[in-house]
């Protein structure tokens, strides 16, 4: 375990939650095949074959990454994947900017276009972020505020945000496109009242109220030790990001998986952490944790293992037979639990799907 002067004893924190014994519920050893595009009603577009799953806690869908004017959903009447007519995708390539507490936020790539969607099956032109285009990259939604806002990746720091309604076709608001006075964010999420992002470089963590989204604060400056962030998710009120460190040859990364305060101004680091190549599914990454309502517990996908855990620091793993990528480079892309139904993590090309 590792301490930062800025941050808390890990190893305090650890014992304090509870870093030694087993877990109650023993974890399942699940039976894993893979999924393509046809099993969620989807005919093939050309060559392309990625498809990717999201929940936002009341629905979930399969995305085909092909312009097709359909969405496939998760129908619990049926226990089906169900294709509905959505319009919007005749118009380009649907690409989903967050997932989470009731809401989709996608965009058509090559549209400067916000579509929305409660329950996977309506879509709505929210808006529009004027000049964006292809340059979004991700965005939050907060429904206690009702309040959303998408950072545009490019040579300055644009982030638009919108108190407008999902269901109307309204201007998004632009702020920071003087270059300086917002980050640029690759990854970003929304946590109780605030947007938490990555910042640009990957060096760094910003936190804006959801209140007033155009004034962001670093919480989480550059260190010294150069320590880099990906993948930050709230999952369950719970702040988790990807944190890695380079050393100084080909393949030779340490990755920890780390658990940020509500604040965002303090990293714990959990028991879970990789050393070797960057883009390797053996490294916990958080796109890959669902939280499991009937175990009251967290669950996270990396290669060959599930791991759970009661407190998101503290993870106990067993061995998943036939679930793996290779070679090294394919990763794990995202993972929705469906319940009645099982498990599904983002493949290359493919879904696995684990019934549970």
């Amino acid at each position: 375990m590792t301490y930062h002067e800025r941050f808390n004893n890990t190893l305090a924190i650890w014992t304090a939650f509870g870093g030694r014994g087993n877990l109650i519920l023993p974890i399942p050893t699940l039976k894993w095949e893979k999924r393509y595009y046809h099993h969620f009603g989807y005919p093939q577009t050309g060559s392309a074959t990625r498809i990717d799953v999201f929940d936002n806690g009341q629905a979930q869908i399969a995305v085909y990454r092909a312009q097709n004017p359909r969405m496939s959903y998760f129908n619990h009447q049926t226990d089906q994947w169900t294709i509905v007519d959505v319009p919007w995708w005749n118009h380009g390539i649907p690409e989903i900017l967050w997932a989470g507490d009731g809401v989709f936020l996608a965009r058509i790539v090559g549209l400067a276009n916000i579509i929305a969607s409660f329950d996977g099956i309506t879509w709505h032109n929210a808006g529009f972020c004027r000049g964006a285009q292809n340059h979004m990259e991700t965005g939050a939604y907060d429904i206690t505020r009702n309040v959303g806002v998408v950072s545009w990746w490019w040579y300055k720091s644009p982030v638009y945000y919108s108190f407008d309604s999902l269901t109307e076709r309204t201007e998004w608001t632009l702020t920071g496109s003087d270059g300086n006075s917002v980050p640029i964010f690759k990854y970003m999420t929304a946590h109780k009242g605030t947007f938490v992002g990555v910042v640009g470089g990957d060096k760094s963590i910003a936190v804006a109220s959801s209140a007033s989204p155009w004034a962001w604060t670093t919480t989480i400056p550059e260190d010294p030790l150069d320590h880099r962030y990906m993948y930050i998710r709230s999952v369950n009120n719970k702040l988790f990001v990807h944190r890695f460190r380079y050393h100084g040859s080909p393949g030779n990364f340490s990755v920890n998986l780390c658990v940020l305060n509500d604040s965002a101004t303090q990293l714990i680091e959990t028991n879970l952490s990789h050393y070797g190549d960057l883009a390797d599914n053996r490294a916990p990454n958080p796109q890959n944790i669902v939280w499991m309502k009937d175990w009251g517990k967290y669950a996270l996908f990396t290669q060959n293992m599930l791991y759970a855990s009661a407190d998101g620091i503290y993870w106990e793993g067993v061995e998943q037979p036939g679930f793996a990528l290779t070679p090294h480079g394919n990763m794990f892309g995202g993972a929705i639990y469906v319940p009645g139904d099982g498990f599904y993590v983002k493949g290359n090309g493919f879904v696995y799907y684990a019934p549970y």
